[in-house]
Parts: C-alpha cells; sequence; structure tokens
C-alpha cells in the first residue's frame, strides 16, 4: 500500500524543483545569447513543463497538504511567514494562485507566438521573486543557498541584456 502522506511530501517538492529547474533553464539558455537548432523549442517547452509542474504543485500542496481547504492553505502561509520574516502574510497564497495561472497563461503565448520572446526585466523580476520567496520561507535552509547564486546570476544576466542593448 502507497503511503499518501510520503507520496504527498515527494509530490509537492519534486513539482516545485521541476518548475524551478526549468526557470532556470529557462534563463539560462535565454542568456547564452547562442543561436542553435533547438534553442527556441528549448525555451518554450522548459517554459511549459516549468508551468505545468508549477500548476502541479499547487494542486499537489492543496490536497495533500492543506486537505483542499484555503483556509489551511492561509493560515499555514501566516504561520510560515511569520516563522521566517516575522510578519504573517496569509493573503499570499492568492499572490501564487495568480502566479501559477500567469505562468501557464505565458507559457501558451510563448507556443503560440511565430517567435520566443526574451523574459524581460520585469517577467525576470516576478518571476526571480517568486522563487525567492517560496526557497525562502517554505524551502529548507539549504535552498537559500541555492537560490542565492541563481538570483544573482538572474539580476547579472538580465543586467548584460540591458546594457548590451
Amino acid at each position: 500500500m502507497i503511503n499518501s502522506l510520503a507520496l504527498g511530501w515527494w509530490l509537492i517538492r519534486v513539482t516545485i524543483w521541476l518548475a524551478v529547474a526549468a526557470w532556470l533553464l529557462r534563463v539560462f539558455v535565454e542568456a547564452s545569447g547562442r543561436s542553435f537548432a533547438a534553442r527556441d523549442r528549448a525555451i518554450r517547452w522548459s517554459w511549459l513543463i516549468g508551468a505545468l509542474a508549477c500548476v502541479a504543485h499547487v494542486v499537489a500542496a492543496m490536497g495533500f497538504g492543506h486537505c483542499w481547504s484555503l483556509g489551511n492553505a492561509m493560515r499555514h502561509t501566516a504561520m510560515e511567514t511569520r516563522r521566517v520574516i516575522g510578519v504573517e502574510l496569509p493573503a499570499s497564497v492568492f499572490v501564487n494562485f495568480a502566479f501559477m495561472a500567469f505562468w501557464l497563461y505565458d507559457a501558451v503565448r510563448e507556443f503560440r507566438s511565430s517567435e520566443v520572446r526574451s523574459l524581460g526585466a520585469m517577467r525576470h523580476g516576478i518571476w526571480l521573486t517568486m522563487m525567492l520567496n517560496g526557497t525562502v520561507v517554505f524551502g529548507p535552509r539549504y535552498w537559500m543557498w541555492v537560490m542565492i547564486p541563481c538570483a544573482v546570476a538572474t539580476i547579472a544576466i538580465a543586467a548584460s541584456r540591458v546594457r548590451s542593448k
């Protein structure tokens, strides 16, 4: 018999790890500035896989972590944000829902577009903020040491692209 608590714990984590990896793949492929045969396809598919992994993460967290209760999700979020940053932010659950919907919309829009669009400073900033917030508030402590270099690299990439234009 499958232990649903263990399965849920792993689904919540693996789906967000996949989403973060897909986001980073998109950032680094785009930042390479190289043209190669599969570049646009790699960007589009990594973006879609990241968006779908984000959706799966939210579904797994709501189902396994919060028993499909928005109240439970808000209480958990408030408790974790208070523990980490000293402020209760229960409504930030809705920011996560909006981010998930925007990422999915953006990935579908990317597939429908004739050419791949650069993430741009605003989109880089949104994703970076969400990834840092999620890892610092909900992730294990060692994730912060993974995300800080990723954040520095993302900022450096965005800054170099602005300077080169």
